[in-house]
């Protein structure tokens, strides 16, 4: 309708009719764009908060992550205490609770940190939609942290291969049927395990004794289990930054508008 008037427009010689039609054109064009722009910017504004929201989730989520592994590994470190005590002499045990201290010792928590929604906007290319320079480069460099992290948890000492080669089957059998891990559920509803304190085997006493003495004279497994509980201390002092460098940025994503 525009085009077939400004035809017209020219063709009768009506110029300023034609400046018109092009002011027109030009007009539309230019707020055509504009409430493109606009709607674009209110999409990418809408996502990066849905994008903020979900992340402080996953943070959220590594933090009870993290404090069910420091509460985990401080259950793991408290049965190697007790395994480098009766094999130094300070402290020594009997065979049955020697045993279940040499096998809970052995424990991992092979569970990796939540980074879904991060991935998510990475492989979307939605990195800008997050907030500033400042606040996309605090959370890249939470996520090396992350990596950093995992790293430490992967680690897996020699202990936990030494044991479970020397310890008998049975006995091995036994101690996963009555020690068993017991699941719960944090406030994230993430699945959290916990060791038992105590438990019975219900061996007789020559088989323990005999698994025991096996145990103990496996070359060198002082040093594992020192080596073992060096591992864990340093799994605690990572699950700690973990959980304070997941707060500081929960924080700063709460207040990017």
């Amino acid at each position: 309708m525009l085009a077939r008037r400004i035809r017209e427009h020219i063709s009768a010689h009506n110029w300023f009719a034609v400046s018109v039609d092009l002011v027109i054109v030009v007009l539309g064009v230019f707020l055509g764009t504009q409430v493109s722009n606009w709607n674009a910017d209110r999409l990418a504004h809408a996502a990066g908060d849905t994008y903020r929201a979900r992340i402080v989730g996953d943070l959220e989520t590594n933090r009870d992550d993290m404090n069910a592994r420091m509460a985990y590994y401080r259950q793991v470190r408290a049965f190697g205490l007790q395994v480098l005590g009766d094999l130094d002499g300070t402290a020594r045990l009997a065979d049955e609770p020697f045993l279940i201290a040499a096998y809970q010792a052995t424990q991992i928590y092979p569970r990796p940190i939540n980074r879904s929604t991060y991935n998510e906007v990475i492989s979307v290319g939605a990195l800008a939609t997050i907030g500033p320079p400042a606040t996309r480069e605090a959370i890249s460099n939470y996520y090396v942290g992350v990596e950093t992290s995992e790293t430490t948890f992967r680690n897996v000492p020699p202990y936990r291969e030494i044991v479970r080669r020397a310890l008998p089957y049975r006995v091995q059998e036994r101690i996963r049927a009555a020690c068993a891990e017991q699941m719960g559920t944090a406030e994230s509803l993430l699945s959290t395990l916990t060791l038992p304190a105590t438990c019975e085997l219900g061996l007789e006493r020559e088989e323990l004794t005999r698994a025991a003495a096996r145990v103990r004279a496996t070359p060198g497994l002082e040093l594992d289990v020192t080596r073992l509980l060096a591992d864990i201390d340093q799994k605690l002092i990572q699950a700690q930054r973990s959980i304070e460098r997941a707060e500081r940025m929960a924080t700063e994503l709460a207040d990017v508008r």
